[in-house]
């Protein structure tokens, strides 16, 4: 048991009894935690979150004193705050508890949709052996290479094989709890293929040259949407930046400028220019597509 659930655990232990209007008021994240495939159950993540702002918001109370104090502040000063330090201990906490599933179920997304189009690939190659569907989210399991996608047939199989499921139903479940909308479209195909003895290794071919085609797409997009950022970098960031260091220099010499120039060319040099240009990492970075 990892620490981030024996903390959980013991956070709700602390407070199981106490926190069933907070399992309500969170109840959203249930369904988020489950498609992030969180190890953490609903309700020990909630007792996590609370127990956690609660230490956040005593932790920061104290450091506001603390503040309070050294700046010289009256009673009632040191309290407000710390007040407001708790205040904002506690809500960053919650925050940050709220917002971490929603992370991990996009990276859980991005994860299937990259791996996706060759599964199934090597889904359709599987089921041409005439072995049965059992079989073939068995053998895909075992082979890790297709990350989240081979975790997810894993469970497929063993909840036929250690819990006892119908093929359909073990498909069905998991279906229901998969972020992606492209892999729930392709199990819910296999499942009607199964239910109607249709030709599986057929539907997984077919279904395997659209993923490709729409992966090629994308890709090319992406491609052409970073040739465009890549000419817009050396416009602004190369070419811009030196007009304006001349720009700069040239006013300063004749006076038109009123902070000195050297300081103003240090904090453009040291302080704008990486700024903006993490800027432009976060926004490249943040339009990929899933499976990129």
């Amino acid at each position: 048991m990892n620490f981030e659930r024996k903390y959980s655990l013991m956070a709700y232990n602390l407070l199981k009894g106490r926190i069933g209007k907070f399992l309500y008021r969170f109840r959203y994240l249930n369904k988020i935690l489950e498609a992030s495939y969180s190890t953490i159950p609903f309700e020990e993540y909630v007792s996590a979150m609370i127990l956690t702002s609660i230490i956040a918001a005593a932790s920061a109370f104290l450091v506001g004193a603390v503040i309070g104090v050294l700046l010289g502040y009256g009673a009632l000063g040191v309290f407000l705050v710390s007040l407001f330090s708790s205040l904002i201990g506690a809500g960053l906490v919650i925050f940050g508890f709220v917002a971490y599933p929603q992370y991990k179920q996009n990276q859980v997304k991005s994860n299937i949709e990259k791996y996706l189009p060759y599964a199934v690939t090597h889904m359709s190659t599987i089921a041409g052996t005439g072995v049965p569907p059992q079989a073939i989210f068995q053998m895909l399991g075992e082979f890790k290479e297709y990350g989240i996608v081979s975790y997810i047939c894993e469970r497929i199989a063993r909840n036929v094989v250690v819990f006892g499921y119908d093929i359909l139903t073990a498909i069905s479940e998991e279906a229901k709890r998969i972020p992606s909308s492209k892999f729930k479209d392709i199990l819910w195909t296999i499942s009607s293929t199964i239910r109607t003895g249709g030709d599986l290794r057929a539907v997984l071919m077919e279904k395997s040259r659209m993923l490709m085609e729409e992966q090629r797409r994308t890709e090319a997009k992406y491609i052409e949407f970073l040739s465009m950022m890549a000419e817009v970098y050396a416009t602004v960031f190369v070419a811009g930046t030196i007009i304006i260091f001349v720009m700069v220099s040239i006013i300063g010499a004749i006076g038109g400028v009123p902070l000195p120039v050297k300081p103003l060319l240090q904090i453009f040099t040291y302080v704008l220019i990486p700024i903006a240009s993490i800027g432009f990492i976060i926004v490249i970075d943040s339009t990929k597509p899933a499976g990129v």
